[in-house]
C-alpha cells in the first residue's frame, strides 16, 4: 500500500509542477503548456498502470459488483441497462448468494409475489458520521436514504421511478414532506435484456464508475453529486461483449424543480463506450462530457478501467479524467482540471468485502495548491440479502498533508 502511495505522490507532484505552475501569476505560452500537459498525462497513465499490476494481492478498494460475482454487465441484476435502482428477480437471487446468512431474497420475503406488470422495492439507511475539519469535530446521527422504487413493465417499455425525502445531517430538519424529491423517474423502451434501448426522464447518466457513493470525487467534480441527476434522453446499446451509451442532457423546467428538485443547470451531452476484455474477467472503456452552462463550458475526456484478480479475489477499478473549464467571463482564463480514482476490493469470505482507494482532483492544475487528496478505507458486511453494515473511513488532504480532514462514516442499510 506504501509503495502505491509513494508512486503516485511521486506521479501527482510530477503531474503538477511539470505544467506551467503559475506562481505569482506568472504563466508560460499555451504550446508549451500544452507540451507539458501531455507529457504529464501519459506519465500518469503509466505509473497507475504499474501500480494496478505490481499491486494485485496487496491493496483493496470501494466493492463492485461486476466481474467479481461472474457477471459481465451491471443491467444483468437491475432492471435499469446501466446498473443501480431496483433489481430484477435475477439480482434479487444474487443478493442472498452473495450475503453470509442468505435468507428470502425477494420483496417483503415472499410474502406476496408481485404481478408481472410491476415491481417494488425500498431502501433505507440511517447513518452515524464523525467528521473532523481541522478546526472542529462533528458526530451526526441522521435518516440517510428513505427511497420506493416502483416500476412499471407494459410491453417493451417500462416506466422507472425513485421517490423519497433528501437527507439532512444537521438539526433542526424541515419536515420530511419539504424534503421530498424523485432522483429518478424515465420511460423507457428495450425489447429484451440485451441489445438497443431508448430511455428519457430523469436517471444517473450514463458515464464513469457509477459507484454508490456520491461523495467520491470522480463524481463529486464532475457532476454527479448526490440529487444531480439530470432530464436525459439516451440511445444505447448493450451486448454481454461491450456496451455504447450517448445521452444528451437539460436542466428541469423550472416547475419540475420546484416539484423534484435538485439536477445540474446545464446541457450538453455525455457518450460512454466500454468493451469487456480477456473472457470477461474486466474492462476498459473511454468516454467524454460537454456541459454548457449560463457561466462556463466544461469538456471532459477520461477513461474507465476494471480487472478481477479471481485467484486473490481482487477487482480494480479506476478512473481517470480531464476537464477543459472555459468561463464566459473574458477575463477568466480556461484552466484544465484533473480528476483521478483507483480502488480495490476484496473478499475473503463470503459476505465481507474489504476495500481502500486513492483519489485525486485538481481544480486548477496550472495554479499550485489548488488539489485535493483522499484516502480511504471501507469495510462491508452483507449479512442476509436484505441487510448491509457499512463502515467507511477517509483522510482528506488540502495541500497540507499535516492536517487531513477525517471521516468515519457507520451506515446500516436495510433494502426490500
Amino acid at each position: 500500500m506504501r509503495s502505491i502511495l509513494n508512486i503516485l505522490n511521486v506521479n501527482l507532484l510530477n503531474l503538477r509542477w511539470g505544467i506551467n505552475i503559475r506562481n505569482n501569476a506568472s504563466q508560460m505560452p499555451r504550446s508549451r503548456l500544452m507540451t507539458h500537459l501531455v507529457a504529464s498525462m501519459a506519465f500518469c497513465a503509466v505509473t497507475c498502470v504499474l501500480a494496478l499490476v505490481t499491486t494485485q494481492t496487496e491493496v483493496a478498494a470501494y466493492p463492485e459488483f461486476q466481474f467479481s460475482t461472474g457477471n459481465a454487465r451491471c443491467s444483468l441484476c437491475h432492471v435499469s441497462p446501466t446498473g443501480g435502482g431496483l433489481l430484477n428477480n435475477y439480482g434479487r437471487s444474487e443478493a442472498e448468494s452473495i450475503s453470509t446468512f442468505g435468507g428470502n431474497p425477494n420483496f417483503l420475503y415472499g410474502a406476496w409475489n408481485e404481478p408481472s406488470w410491476i415491481k417494488f422495492g425500498v431502501d433505507l439507511r440511517g447513518a452515524v458520521l464523525n467528521r473532523n475539519n481541522g478546526e472542529r469535530t462533528d458526530v451526526l446521527i441522521f435518516p440517510m436514504q428513505g427511497d420506493t422504487y416502483v416500476d412499471f413493465f407494459f410491453g417493451d417499455f417500462t416506466i422507472g421511478t425513485i421517490i423519497g425525502p433528501r437527507a439532512q445531517a444537521r438539526t433542526p430538519r424541515e419536515s420530511v414532506l419539504a424534503r421530498m424529491n424523485s432522483r429518478e423517474h424515465w420511460i423507457m423502451w428495450r425489447k429484451r435484456t440485451t441489445g438497443m434501448y431508448v430511455r428519457a426522464g430523469r436517471f444517473y447518466a450514463p458515464f464513469g464508475l457509477r459507484q454508490q457513493d456520491h461523495t467520491v470525487f470522480n463524481r463529486r467534480f464532475l457532476g454527479f453529486h448526490s440529487f444531480e441527476e439530470s432530464y436525459n434522453f439516451t440511445v444505447g446499446n448493450v451486448k454481454n461483449d461491450h456496451e455504447e451509451h450517448l445521452t444528451f442532457f437539460a436542466p428541469a423546467p423550472g416547475g419540475l424543480q420546484t416539484v423534484f428538485g435538485g439536477g445540474p443547470a446545464s446541457f450538453g451531452a455525455t457518450a460512454y463506450y466500454e468493451r469487456r476484455l480477456s473472457k470477461r474477467r474486466g474492462a476498459a472503456a473511454v468516454q467524454g462530457k460537454i456541459a454548457h452552462s449560463s457561466e462556463d463550458t466544461r469538456t471532459t475526456m477520461g477513461t474507465v478501467g476494471k480487472w478481477y484478480f479471481e485467484d486473490a479475489k481482487v477487482l480494480v477499478s479506476g478512473e481517470f479524467d480531464l476537464t477543459l473549464q472555459h468561463f464566459d467571463a473574458p477575463q477568466s482564463p480556461s484552466r484544465f482540471q484533473l480528476t483521478g480514482y483507483l480502488s480495490a476490493s476484496y473478499t475473503p469470505i463470503q459476505g465481507i468485502m474489504i476495500g481502500a482507494a486513492i483519489q485525486r482532483h485538481d481544480s486548477d492544475l496550472s495554479v499550485r495548491k489548488t488539489g485535493l487528496d483522499a484516502l480511504q478505507a471501507s469495510l462491508q458486511w452483507f449479512a442476509r440479502s436484505h441487510l448491509e453494515l457499512h463502515s467507511l473511513f477517509r483522510l482528506e488532504f488540502s495541500g497540507d498533508y499535516e492536517k487531513p480532514r477525517q471521516m468515519a462514516l457507520f451506515m446500516l442499510h436495510y433494502f426490500l
